[in-house]
Formats: structure tokens, sequence, C-alpha cells
């Protein structure tokens, strides 16, 4: 054997070393680069809950959305508030994977799907646009779950197709006059918006304003979700614009037409959606009932997930009345 020929081994032992070299690299990198590591992280996230990542067309346009549950269960459409994306309910639907066929889009001008130029993004062009996403999916009837601006929304795509809306679940929801103004309205009153992403230092205050536990954030999520809102904003200031009286007390002409039984989530520590509203949306929803959560904050399912779990699934799935209103 020639004696200059690297040894079996010593070439194993070459390889092992450079491959872990190659590896630490590209572990470094991605750690210090969020644009590469959230979206893995994000991959690792929908395993976890039993999500699956899909896009489906709607009037010629791509419709990003997660989708879980059997494929024969029934539908749940989940909406999310303004400002966030389809990932905002990704941990509603492991509750239901063996009751209902979930799914939860990005709207448009949120999350990952394009802002619609040429389009008003005011609550009726959602409506619209979600009635024609869940035909996309060939749902013709189906329940509907919201949170916060998903939660007006909800409600509006209920009474605009009380034909095809079967239930209904409001966490938080916006749209009525707050019998009581928090600090927060009284900003929007002044014409500010609170929900305004400039910086990262406006998304901490954001966060500290909408979850009574903040959950904590690693640096490379808080720079990825403060650089997404940044490129976002010249389009999400548009759309706050338009839906602003929507969101203010749009919804509540459209309470009356909701025959859909509709749940109404609360947390009494809400410091966006004022826990007073609740008791407007009992007055005029026909079918309303309600459950208020000690200690939850705006995102009230993920301040106190155990006591929205409860509240919600009985009720999506007919199984138990919900708790008696506050």
């Amino acid at each position: 054997m020639d004696a200059a020929a690297p040894r079996p081994r010593r070439r194993v032992w070459r390889w092992i070393m450079a491959s872990l070299v190659v590896l630490v690299g590209a572990g470094v990198v991605v750690w210090n680069s969020p644009r590469l590591l959230v979206p893995m992280a994000m991959r690792v996230a929908y395993a976890v809950n039993g999500v699956m990542d899909r896009e489906v067309q709607v009037q010629g346009r791509p419709w990003g959305y997660l989708a879980s549950g059997p494929e024969d269960g029934r539908p749940l459409l989940l909406i999310h508030g303004f400002g966030t994306s389809r990932e905002a309910m990704m941990s509603l639907m492991p509750w239901l994977d063996g009751s209902h066929r979930c799914a939860a889009p990005d709207l448009p001008g949120f999350g990952r799907h394009d802002f619609h130029e040429g389009h008003v993004h005011d609550a009726d062009f959602y409506v619209d646009q979600l009635a024609a996403f869940t035909q996309a999916l060939g749902w013709t009837r189906f329940d509907v779950m919201g949170t916060s601006m998903g939660g007006a929304l909800a409600t509006r795509l209920a009474a605009r197709h009380p034909d095809r809306v079967e239930r209904v679940v409001l966490l938080a929801p916006a749209g009525v006059r707050a019998p009581r103004a928090n600090a927060f309205m009284q900003a929007v009153d002044r014409g500010e918006n609170p929900l305004d992403i400039a910086s990262e230092a406006d998304l901490d205050r954001v966060v500290s304003l909408v979850f009574e536990e903040p959950p904590p954030m690693p640096w490379q999520f808080r720079a990825f979700l403060a650089g997404e809102a940044m490129r976002r904003r010249p389009t999400t200031l548009r759309i706050v614009e338009v839906i602003k009286p929507f969101l203010l007390q749009g919804v509540e002409s459209d309470l009356p037409s909701v025959r859909a039984p509709t749940l109404v989530v609360w947390g009494d520590r809400d410091r966006v959606t004022d826990p007073s509203m609740l008791r407007v949306f009992l007055e005029g929803l026909p079918r309303g009932t309600a459950a208020m959560i000690p200690g939850g904050g705006h995102v009230v399912f993920a301040d106190r997930p155990e006591e929205v779990r409860r509240a919600v699934v009985p009720f999506l799935r007919g199984q138990a009345d919900p708790p008696p209103s506050p």
C-alpha cells in the first residue's frame, strides 16, 4: 500500500470533521439571520401543531392558508386580527382536530398576502373576499372564529351570509362603541394609531399592550417581526384609514342579523377592545352567549389558553352549552 495515501479511517475522520465545520458554519449563519431562522422555526411550529401550509386560487389570486383536521370535518374559518397573519390562529387549530377542518388564511395586505392594488380594503371588501375564499375551498356551510378585527369581520360575514354560517366564535372582537373608553380608545379618538409599528421599540410596546403575559421573544423573532411590520407599514396605514370606522362601531348594525349561535369570549384585562363592549354584543346578538376570562388580555387565547379552550371547543362541537353570560 502507498504510504502517502490516507488510510480509510483517516478519510472518514476528515469527512466527519469537514461536515461538522459546514454544519456549524451553516448554523451560525442561520442563527444570526432572522430571515433564515424564523421561517425555519415556523415550519417546525407547523409540524408541532399539526397544521399544513396550503394555497388556493381565489378570483385569480393566490391565497395562502394554514389547514388542519380531517378533510371531511366540519369546516371552520379562522380570521386573524389587524397587523397579524395566519400564524396568529395556529395555536387554536389543534383544539378541533377531531371534529373540524380548519382553514386560517392571510387576509389581503397582511402576512404573506399581497395588498390588492385597485381595491379599497374596507370591511365589505374583506367579507366578500372571505366568502369567495370559502367557496374556493368548496365549503357551502361553515363555522367561523375571529379575533379582534377578525371578530368584527366574522360578525359581518355571519350577518351577510346567514344561510352559510352555522356557528360563530368572537374573541375580543372590535366593531362596537365601548360604554367605557379605555386609554387605547381615547388615543384612537385623538387620531393616534397605537398599533402602528415603525421600529422595534414600537413592536415591544404593541406586544405589551395586547398580551397580559407577553410571550418570550428571541431577538431573531423580534427583528424579523419588526422588519416585516415596517416593510408592510405603507399599506397597513392605507388599510387602517378605510377600515377604522368599521372597527370603531360599524358592527353594531350587523348584530341583529346574525342568526347563528354566537359565543363571545373576552379577557377581563383587555386594554384594546374594552371588556365593557361585551354587553353591547350580548344586547345586539339574537343568539349570543359569553365567557369572560379572568386574567386574559386582548389576545385572550394566548394569555389563558386552557380557559378559552374549555369555552370554545364544546360550543363549536355542539356538545355542551357555552358558559353563562357574566
